[in-house]
């Protein structure tokens, strides 16, 4: 007779979250979920819940038994478990549920052998495999550069650098593999401006768009660059040296978080990136003195 352990409330939270991505046994299986879980039908001569009495799930030779559910599962002491090898010959211990229990889940350890049915293969899934598949799905769009003033900038005088603030929200992927959904949620956090003159500006969030509409002295920007000299000789769209403009890159800096269920999983990815480019004309303006 295989061991066992009754277990309810929170002591079978833990053990299901530690559920083992090794497949569970397929050998004369009824069902399967397709993951870490089979149901098995047993005989109702079975000496206990899912097992015949040498100690292997079964199907049943006789009659029409209950059906139980084994999820194959490693006791991990993170959570609470530090429990040996059930008996004197190996095998793997099992998250045991039979619909005639009235809902009491056992952990039972089931020997291998001769008379035990085959294990598949592990599956060499992991949470963080589902995370990183998750992120890769996420699609951010390229960011919108708003630069004021619009027309062209002013040599000496602040361009304000704005992207577009309805783009600036988080977005997010879900992806499953092996049985592990994990969620990754993309946030901007910073964007990195590359001016095309050879200086560069960091900034906090999106930006603060100009209002045309409202007093400038009335409004403010925390994002901003002053250009030292005219663009004046840059390359430019229609060749004429006098047109030429500065290349600015603005580029995002997305934090990316991931979430698991089926698992025991989370905590930060590798941040994203998106880029876009515009052309910037910087003008030097001359005073003019007036005789008096």
């Amino acid at each position: 007779m295989p061991n066992r352990l009754k277990v309810g409330g929170a002591v079978v939270a833990a053990v299901a979250l530690a559920a083992s991505s090794a497949a569970a046994y397929t050998g004369n299986a009824t069902g399967s979920d397709g993951g870490d879980t089979a149901t098995v039908g047993v005989s109702s001569s079975s000496s206990s819940p899912g097992h015949s009495g040498g100690g292997a799930p079964e199907s049943g030779g006789g009659g029409t038994g209950p059906s139980c559910t084994y999820v194959p599962v490693e006791l991990a002491a993170s959570a609470g478990f530090d429990l040996a090898p059930g008996g004197p010959t190996p095998g793997n211990w099992f998250l045991v549920k039979c619909a005639d229990s009235a809902g009491v889940e056992e952990v039972q350890w089931i020997p291998t052998g001769s008379s035990a049915p085959a294990v598949a293969p592990a599956n060499p899934s992991s949470p963080s495999e589902a995370a990183a598949q998750a992120a890769a799905s996420i699609r951010l769009e390229s960011p919108t550069i708003q630069v004021n003033p619009m027309e062209f900038s002013l040599v000496n005088f602040p361009t304000w650098l704005a992207l577009d603030p309805d783009e600036w929200h988080a977005d997010q992927a879900t992806a499953t593999v092996g049985g592990i959904t994990a969620t990754a949620v993309a946030t901007p956090e910073t964007v990195s401006w590359s001016m095309g003159d050879g200086g560069e500006e960091n900034c906090v969030g999106p930006g603060a768009e100009f209002d045309p509409d409202l007093a400038a002295n009335v409004q403010s920007t925390s994002c901003s660059y002053t250009y030292r000299r005219s663009s004046s000789g840059e390359p430019s769209s229609d060749g004429n040296p006098n047109d030429g403009a500065f290349a600015v890159t603005a580029t995002v800096t997305w934090m990316v978080t991931w979430t698991a269920v089926g698992a025991p999983g989370g905590g930060t990815l590798p941040p994203l990136h998106t880029t876009s480019t515009t052309a910037v004309r910087v003008e030097q303006v001359e005073s003019v003195g007036v005789a008096p």
